[in-house]
């Protein structure tokens, strides 16, 4: 009777909890989901739940201070990475949304364990029942710091991408330079014949723009680096900064040493999205190897077991 009171009073909390964020919410927010992506966010239209939950202050003052000082580091750390995935214009944005996400896939996730927990529970199978709505309330807790985890991929990703793109940008920036045009407009240049979309060439272009509209080429070039944060732009950054800086003519050869390294960076992440590959098909010949045991094995016990 206790683990079938426990589930229910688990189950009302998250179901009354989900129903009063939904009514609460519905009409609310559509003109923050008109920006989001559905495929990017998959629980879109439960967003606004996670949102009108994140909006409630009381909630958070009933934690101790020192959960609130951990959560409000968690966010900052969180705020970080959206600035490095969406850049400044977009950041604040992206984490209100993210904020929503989060909380909502907890709910859902919550909600929906508590509802089996109390089904379970109410034809006899209490322990397991309990454990399911402990896990409620572990989910709860848990699944919003999952989701912020999938940001450290993501950034990994982005980072990965730069460093897949950057050595040829080099090659042809150094190209440029070395037939006598300035940095400046080597840049602009690439970016005009670049007819794709990256990330790398997205955030050339940013940096282009700011130039433009009048702010100084060192910081625009330093401003880049930072929103890419790889080790190899930022040294060819600093290599651009010191040439405005003092001048001279040995910026090309420095930029074609730049480029033999970008190249080896290049090899050397190709050759880790290699290994991750040859893992992860690891996964499905260990389950095409025990289909085709099935088959081979399937026969000879059932020959064993008619003959016994």
């Amino acid at each position: 009777m206790i683990g079938m009171a426990v589930s229910a009073v688990v189950c009302a909390v998250f179901v009354l909890l989900f129903l009063v964020c939904y009514i609460k919410s519905k009409g609310q927010y559509d003109e923050y989901l008109e920006y989001v992506d559905k495929e990017e966010y998959g629980l879109k239209d439960f967003i606004p739940l996670g949102l009108f939950l994140a909006e409630q202050d009381g909630i958070k003052r009933l934690l101790p201070l020192q959960a609130r000082s951990i959560l409000a580091r968690q966010q900052n750390q969180v705020y970080q990475k959206i600035l490095e995935l969406r850049g400044p214009k977009d950041a604040e944005f992206y984490n209100y949304i993210h904020r929503g996400y989060r909380l909502a896939t907890a709910l859902l996730a919550a909600a929906g364990a508590s509802v089996v927990g109390l089904i379970m529970s109410a034809q006899g199978d209490t322990s397991n029942g309990l454990m399911l709505s402990v896990a409620a309330v572990a989910a709860f807790a848990a699944v919003p710091f999952l989701v912020d985890s999938s940001l450290k991929e993501q950034i990994e990703k982005r980072r990965r991408s730069i460093q897949m793109e950057f050595p040829e940008f080099v090659n042809k920036l150094t190209l440029l330079v070395n037939a006598g045009m300035t940095i400046s407009k080597a840049w602009e240049k690439i970016i005009n014949e670049n007819k794709r979309e990256h990330i790398l060439y997205d955030e050339m272009r940013y940096a282009l723009m700011e130039i433009k509209a009048g702010k100084a080429e060192a910081v625009a070039y330093e401003e880049f680096a930072r929103r890419c944060r790889v080790k190899e732009v930022t040294k060819f950054v600093s290599v651009i900064v010191m040439n405005l800086k003092r001048g001279g003519a040995e910026v090309v050869p420095v930029l074609k040493a730049q480029g033999d390294e970008c190249w080896e960076m290049r090899k050397n992440a190709a050759k880790q999205l290699g290994e991750e590959a040859s893992t992860k098909i690891l996964i499905p010949m260990m389950i095409m190897f025990l289909g085709v045991v099935l088959i081979v094995a399937t026969p000879a016990v059932l020959s064993m077991t008619s003959g016994m």
